[in-house]
């Protein structure tokens, strides 16, 4: 909710726009930082202790940025609300799926990223409207007030929920790498450069479609808007489908198309130039982000042990997070020296070659009914000391 104040914030702290805006750097710095460690502490811990750490890091983070008297204290802040998003994010998906079963694990998932996207959208319109009424402060205490609730519902955690167990060998990814069953190692490798082309892909759309449509294209800001408006309600539409999808037909229904259809969009944004083509591309953007929900994740936990869901899981996002870094520095600078419409071009191959290899190189993990029941019957080794 900070984002729409950073004007009101360089006001109040006598700093330039351009270092006010450094609050979106400091929350992404703590996110990236804390994430292999967060991996580790969800396998060594459990869900409920990371889920409690993180949104305790978050409230911290949060009454630090509306309480510091000073911009630097503005900044720690931002990075200890970051770590405690990101733990709290990967908390949160291994408590889900601790009580969710294999075959509704689609719609878990795929229900997750898509309220966090809502959120994602909707909370910058709550805080804009508030920091204009209100002023800067009850908008940060607002901010701070969230993060509260948050960690009070961390706190009461069902019971179902397991503690977890102090594991010493949790640090170790190449233990957790070596348990990934043999047949899937390829796999896994496949989805991690996925989530890193999915990553880059939106990372670079951000970038090269304000460029293309506004700067080259010469249309208004009102018109690079209502396209991203276009793409979030597509996206918002799938959030049911697409789970129901991934459970019922499979894992790849959803991933798969995930990356073809933007490859193809791609393809064809350098020939978009009227207002109703332009439309159609951004509500396959949408289709393309609304099909993904959940689809890597979902692959991944589908053949990653469970004692290593943590530690795995960070190691792909962390990869994501590369990608979503290379994104906007490899558009902009095909923009500069090309144009941005050369820039679609360019990252097109990408997504196809992410898309034929989950095709054909990754085989379907939606677990069968038969191998669910053999796995109920199993004592899962994983949290053993």
């Amino acid at each position: 909710m900070i984002f729409p104040a950073i004007p009101r914030l360089g006001e109040a702290f006598g700093v330039s726009a351009g270092t006010a805006g450094q609050v979106v750097t400091a929350f992404g710095a703590g996110r990236m930082v804390i994430l292999v460690p967060a991996g580790v502490l969800v396998d060594a811990l459990g869900s409920r202790a990371v889920l409690l750490l993180g949104s305790t890091l978050a409230l911290a983070g949060a009454v630090a940025v509306a309480a510091s008297p000073v911009f630097w204290g503005v900044l720690v802040g931002q990075v200890l609300a970051g770590a405690g998003a990101s733990l709290w994010t990967l908390g949160r998906e291994a408590a889900g799926l601790e009580i969710v079963s294999p075959d509704r694990r689609g719609r878990l998932l795929s229900a997750f990223f898509g309220l966090q996207m809502a959120g994602n959208a909707l909370g910058p319109v709550a805080a804009g409207l508030l920091v204009d009424r209100a002023g800067l402060g009850p908008t940060l205490w607002g901010s701070a007030g969230l993060a509260a609730a948050v960690w009070g519902l961390s706190a009461v955690a069902r019971e179902e929920l397991a503690a977890g167990l102090l594991r010493r060998d949790a640090g170790d990814f190449r233990e957790a790498v070596r348990a990934l069953p043999e047949s899937y190692r390829a796999a896994f490798r496949i989805v991690t450069f996925s989530t890193f082309v999915l990553t880059l892909y939106r990372a670079s759309l951000n970038t090269l479609l304000p460029l293309y449509v506004g700067t080259q294209l010469g249309y208004p800001g009102t018109v690079v808007g209502g396209l991203f408006g276009i793409t979030s309600v597509v996206i918002l539409a799938f959030i049911l489908p697409a789970g129901v999808l991934l459970d019922r037909l499979g894992r790849k229904w959803g991933a798969v198309p995930a990356c073809l259809v933007p490859a193809v969009a791609y393809v064809l944004m350098p020939f978009a130039r009227t207002l109703s083509s332009l439309a159609i591309l951004a509500a396959l953007f949408g289709v393309a982000g609304g099909l993904s929900l959940g689809s890597m994740s979902a692959l991944s936990y589908d053949v990653i042990p469970e004692h290593a869901r943590g530690r795995l899981q960070a190691l792909r996002r962390m990869v994501g997070e590369v990608g979503g870094m290379v994104g906007p520095f490899v558009a902009g600078l095909a923009s500069d020296l090309l144009s941005p419409s050369a820039g679609f071009l360019l990252l097109s191959p990408l997504l196809l070659s992410a898309g034929f290899l989950l095709a054909f190189g990754v085989p379907e993990t939606l677990p069968t009914a038969k191998a669910q029941a053999a796995r109920r019957t199993e004592q899962p080794a994983g949290r053993r000391p």
